[in-house]
């Protein structure tokens, strides 16, 4: 894991770049739709998070018992990154229309956001320039759609969802191996969201 100093303080880039990725998602949402970026945003974030984190108690017990204190400085790794991951899932699929009815309308949107700042952000903090300028193009093409479909909502089909997210994925074949945690992990994501906006917009279509 790559580490990006700030003064006398070092924070893996991997969390800069996804909290980063996370506000900057939410403004250019905001700009570019005029619409607030729901709560089950936040809170799929928030639950993913607290947890990989407290996973840590689950996968090492003893050394938490011990030392209380370590779980601030640790957390569950690749065991708890994967339960996080279960547990982000089942949240999207199972509760979270049910207090955002317009998920469907708008995870397809958010995702693709998420997934391309964090992209660029991350490749921009490990010196990765030209990778970074890639999916900054891809980024831009898919505000400029954004601005072209607003008469229809915003609402981001499942083609132009799935090929946005190919041609990202592409991008980070040409300069890296597409098999790693972080690939799968945002593949994972990708098809829960197609999963669930396929499931949702027709729960949504019976009941009106």
């Amino acid at each position: 894991m790559n580490y990006f100093q700030i003064g006398n303080l070092s924070a893996p880039t991997v969390w800069i770049a996804a909290v980063s990725a996370l506000l900057i998602a939410s403004i250019l949402n905001r700009v570019f739709t005029g619409k607030k970026t729901s709560d089950w945003f936040w809170n799929g974030f928030f639950l993913y998070f607290l947890i990989w984190k407290l996973s840590y108690i689950v996968f090492h017990l003893k050394m938490f018992l011990d030392m209380p204190l370590s779980i601030v400085y640790f957390n569950g790794g690749l065991n708890g990154h994967i339960m996080g991951l279960v547990v982000l899932s089942v949240y999207l699929v199972m509760f979270a229309f049910k207090k955002s009815p317009s998920i469907y309308k708008e995870s397809y949107r958010l995702f693709l956001l998420y997934f391309m700042c964090y992209e660029v952000i991350m490749n921009a903090l490990e010196k990765n320039y030209i990778e970074a300028l890639g999916h900054l193009v891809i980024l831009v093409s898919f505000l400029f759609y954004l601005l072209y479909s607003k008469k229809n909502e915003n609402l981001v089909s499942g083609r132009v969802f799935i090929l946005f997210f190919l041609i990202d994925l592409l991008m980070i074949s040409v300069f890296q191996t597409i098999v790693s945690i972080e690939v799968l992990t945002f593949i994972w994501i990708g098809l829960t969201i197609f999963i669930l906006s396929k499931k949702i917009s027709k729960e949504a279509r019976s009941i009106e």
